[in-house]
């Protein structure tokens, strides 16, 4: 069959399947993700459809479109006063969180398979954090409370970041040899700083744009050319572009209170039309998100199945500690069990499993595998649990 008739058959498929599996999460409380991914699987690993070599080469593209419009969209539907409220907890979960993932999974690499502790810290910065993508997607389809809904958002966006900075981090004193921690937390800072603060500009001066293009067609479009450059002048700056996105979506979705504050003669919203064209494009890149993790899946160790299992069930367990200290004297506790099994791994982890072997970084090899049973288990837990919890509930 030819290349292109299978491409299109394969989105075809795709988009049905993504379709079917929201239908099959309201009717069994299983998320579509466990489906999509296990499709990714069944084409690429098993019967080979596509070509792992060709995808490695799209992933980086690929990564960074899906975060960009997944977070966008986090930040169009997220009220900013409950963020700003919330956003001290959704600290404690992100960093305690990531920081205890990194270091247990340095010694347990370091005691069970002989790796420097260097390499296990690598392996830790890229598997330590949850992913966006999933529970922003999994959040909205629970119909949680604002407040807990802005927690798990926040907490899952700012370890992207964490993951993100610190594998690129790790990397570098890798092959440099030179170990600099206040250099370490200063990459943090800046990423975060200038993510936030270009987000919060564009965001304030398209909002000002806006106004004045007021019911002109095609508004949604030129929103997305504007994202795009947001993040492009974010990455160019050192600033992380998956965190400019949130904030420029976050001012966008909020532009009701942003107009009253910097008192424009009219009222800017965001047309209905416009929210749901971009919850059709949302769809549409998470279900491609989840088949292509699957299609990056390999294997050629068993060590790396027991070792991906071990830490998934190790992280759940820091998982608990970590939500039990986040939810101390707040209403939160309430919901302390869907906060530990909000732990799933995605397609960020899939990204920068790759890096360190593409970067040089010696007995990188199996740090995909490992990576990849991670997600995959991590995301199967999350989906149970999040099954256990929807039938209680009803």
């Amino acid at each position: 069959m030819d290349p292109a008739v299978i491409a299109f058959l394969v989105a075809g498929i795709i988009i049905i399947l993504g379709f079917l599996g929201e239908e099959f999460f309201n009717r069994t409380s299983i998320p579509d993700s466990i489906l999509l991914l296990l499709f990714g699987v069944l084409l690429g690993p098993i019967f080979q459809l596509f070509a792992q070599e060709e995808l490695l080469g799209i992933t980086p593209y690929f990564a960074a479109l899906a975060l960009i419009i997944i977070l966008f969209d986090g930040g169009l539907n997220m009220d900013i006063r409950e963020a700003v409220k919330n956003s001290p907890r959704a600290l404690v979960l992100a960093i305690v969180g990531w920081i205890l993932n990194v270091l247990v999974t340095a010694v347990l690499c370091k005691y069970l398979l002989g790796w420097r502790l260097l390499n296990g810290l690598l392996l830790g910065s890229i598997v330590g954090g949850g992913s966006s993508i999933i529970v922003i997607a999994l959040v909205r389809k629970l119909k949680v409370t604002e407040k807990i809904e802005t927690v798990l958002s926040l907490e899952s966006i700012l370890t992207d970041v964490l993951c993100t900075v610190g594998a690129f981090t790790a990397i570098n004193i890798i092959l440099s040899g030179e170990v600099s921690l206040g250099a370490a937390l200063g990459s943090v800072g800046i990423a975060f700083a200038v993510g936030i603060l270009v987000g919060l500009g564009f965001g304030i001066a398209w909002l000002i744009i806006m106004e004045r293009i007021k019911g002109k067609p095609n508004a949604y479009m030129l929103t997305l050319a504007v994202l795009f450059l947001t993040y492009v002048v974010t990455t160019n700056l050192g600033g992380n572009g998956a965190l400019s996105a949130l904030f420029f979506g976050l001012i966008i979705g909020n532009s009701r209170h942003i107009a009253k504050r910097l008192k424009f003669r009219t009222t800017v919203s965001i047309d209905a039309s416009v929210r749901d064209f971009h919850s059709q494009i949302s769809f549409l890149i998470r279900s491609f998100f989840f088949v292509f993790t699957g299609l990056l899946f390999s294997f050629s160790s068993f060590t790396s199945v027991l070792i991906g299992i071990l830490l998934s069930a190790t992280f759940l367990g820091i998982r608990f500690v970590v939500v039990k200290m986040a939810a101390v004297k707040s209403e939160l506790r309430k919901y302390e069990t869907l906060m530990t099994v909000m732990f799933p791994r995605g397609l960020a982890a899939a990204v920068l499993a790759s890096l360190p072997l593409t970067s040089g970084v010696p007995d990188s090899q199996v740090f995909p595998e490992i990576a990849f049973i991670v997600i995959l288990t991590t995301i199967i837990g999350c989906t149970i649990g999040v099954a256990v919890l929807k039938k209680r509930q009803t």
